[in-house]
């Protein structure tokens, strides 16, 4: 099975070849790489495409102007070519065997959406810590709070009719996972460590308040719930943040949080 890999590029000189080298050193072989460079001001977008020169399964397309994560992972599935998607931000990373697992589940099993643990890394702390997942994941328990990080998700194309992320600058990919899972359907998650997720450095998602109103409009906008609904989804999704950031033990005997398997 061939797996598009989607990687929305911007101003990520810095990590990018790290990124491109984890999917290249997959155990899985059978992907191609869309690398979409969002107008970067850097040289991202030479250095991309000095990997895509050395191998064809690396393609780097452009934008004419800054669209934003959202808008350049649209452009990159929609020249994807493959019967799974998969996404990855230009400074994450992700574990050598991290493709070969998930598509063995698309494999074995009858499933179309599949996620997994995934590691915070601070790189001006270099404190780092895992991020458990629960072993299926339904709406309703999406709603209270996004457990799937966008770099470890796979989707099955063809099982979704609008495979398309929202014109949103943030928490874009939240909106897409709650419109994507219908209410008699699960996502499948793989509660071991397949990912590195970055942060610490310069980026737009560092703005947390701006990240938080976004929720907000997730409910109240995007899914248009009412305004009761949309402030009891709100509330149970700061309450369980905050268990997981001030009182990890007790998140995790809530069942806000989960453990990473060994």
């Amino acid at each position: 099975m061939l797996v598009s890999v989607v990687m929305p590029l911007y101003n990520s000189a810095s990590f990018v070849a790290d990124s491109i080298s984890s999917v290249i050193d997959q155990d899985y072989k059978t992907w191609e790489l869309i690398i979409v460079d969002d107008h970067s001001l850097d040289n991202s977008l030479e250095i991309a495409k000095k990997y895509a020169a050395f191998d064809p399964r690396i393609i780097v397309l452009t934008t004419e102007k800054n669209i934003g994560s959202g808008g350049a992972r649209n452009l990159g599935i929609s020249r994807s070519k493959g019967e799974l998607i998969a996404f990855l931000d230009s400074d994450d990373l992700w574990l050598p065997n991290k493709l070969d697992l998930q598509v063995r589940m698309f494999i074995d099993e009858n499933v179309s959406f599949v996620c997994s643990a995934y590691q915070r890394f601070n790189t001006v702390t270099h404190k780092a810590e895992n991020v458990g997942v629960p072993k299926l994941i339904v709406f309703k328990d999406l709603l209270k709070t996004n457990y799937i990080g966008c770099l470890t998700v796979v989707l099955r194309r063809d099982a979704f009719n609008n495979l398309k992320f929202p014109d949103m600058r943030k928490r874009q990919d939240y909106a897409l996972w709650l419109s994507l899972i219908r209410p008699d359907d699960n996502v499948h998650c793989v509660n071991h460590v397949l990912a590195r997720y970055r942060h610490g450095h310069e980026s737009v998602s560092s703005n947390k308040l701006g990240s938080v109103m976004s929720t907000w409009k997730v409910y109240r906008e995007f899914l248009q719930l009412s305004f009761s609904s949309s402030t009891f989804y709100f509330f149970n999704y700061l309450l369980r943040g905050f268990f997981r950031t001030k009182f990890p033990l007790l998140s995790l005997f809530l069942g806000f949080s989960f453990s990473v398997q060994e």
